[in-house]
């Protein structure tokens, strides 16, 4: 008779000597990578004096849902990015988590893939992660069997089972529950990560601005060149004529002339809202004109909306 596996015959708060090696060995490699559960969580004053590891060390609020922000955050840091449905979530037993700081579980979680939005290659038909945080009421997983979920994570080697893949989240906020929106708002994302130069572009300061006035009164330019981590070019433009609303507008080469308008829940508007300063440098404040312009920029292009910490 076949040797059943551990998914047919225990759940892992009770693990134990019989249980299939496959498992123990899946089990094993998500426990050596488990970084990103502590990831990003503050940290508790009381462990860190008494000198326990940094995972025990950690704790969370509940988050926020996430945003179209926080979507792209996961989705550019992530190698792999699944859809799927969940076949398993085991609570681990404190023996075998024993890091786990007050307050929050730890579960293997396995689904059965529906979509590879994005991976490095072909992956098993399941797929398994080791998920921290607080639990739902009566201490019971916040989550369960067959609730479908979007994943962002990254492929590990290894974990004994090669029908199951073995991941680590991006962050503790790698797993989000599925929804037909959250799915088509990452199919663009990461379809927009393709250009060049777009998955990495980020506002990391103002260089310089000139302010121009125009030959009729009340006409008038002003130019930003946004430093970027890529270090691509980006300029910011905002554009004033009598009796019409200024243009706020972009440029993502060295041409100005090329600006256009900035679309929202784009990658380029991801890069403004979440990187420029929200003041300038005090050698361009000291213009009326670009102090003016810089703040209607900043207000029309509207906060960031980050609802999570954004993957490390």
């Amino acid at each position: 008779m076949p040797q059943p596996t551990l998914m047919e015959t225990t759940t892992l708060s009770h693990l134990n000597s019989r249980t299939p090696l496959p498992a123990l060995m899946l089990l094993s490699i998500l426990s050596a990578n488990n970084s990103a559960l502590s990831q990003d969580y503050p940290q508790n004053p009381a462990f860190a004096a008494s000198g326990t590891a940094q995972s025990a060390a950690l704790a969370i609020v509940p988050p926020a849902p996430a945003e179209w922000t926080d979507l792209a955050d996961l989705a550019l840091a992530a190698d792999v990015v699944l859809t799927g449905t969940i076949r398993r979530a085991d609570r681990l037993s404190s023996r075998r988590a024993p890091d786990v700081p007050q307050g929050q579980v730890r579960a293997l979680v396995e689904i059965d893939l529906t979509a590879a939005l994005k991976a490095p290659g072909l992956l098993p038909a399941r797929a398994a992660w080791l998920w921290q945080g607080h639990p739902a009421a009566r201490n019971a997983l916040p989550f369960s069997k067959s609730q479908p979920v979007l994943l962002f994570a990254r492929k590990l080697e290894g974990g004994g089972d090669p029908e199951v893949q073995a991941l680590a989240l991006v962050s503790p906020h790698g797993q989000q529950p599925w929804s037909a929106g959250a799915e088509m708002a990452v199919r663009d994302i990461l379809k927009a990560s393709l250009a060049q130069g777009a998955a990495a572009l980020m506002v990391t300061g103002v260089n310089d601005a000139v302010h121009n006035r125009g030959t009729i009164a009340g006409a008038s330019e002003s130019q930003f060149f946004l430093a970027t981590d890529a270090g691509k070019p980006l300029a910011l433009i905002v554009r004033r004529a009598p009796a019409t609303t200024a243009q706020i507008l972009a440029a993502t080469s060295d041409l100005v002339d090329q600006a256009a308008p900035i679309a929202p829940r784009t990658l380029l508007w991801r890069a403004l809202a979440c990187g420029m300063p929200a003041k300038l440098p005090e050698r361009l404040a000291a213009d009326a004109g670009l102090l003016a312009d810089y703040a209607l920029a900043i207000a029309s292009i509207g906060p960031c909306g980050r609802n999570l910490a954004p993957p490390r």
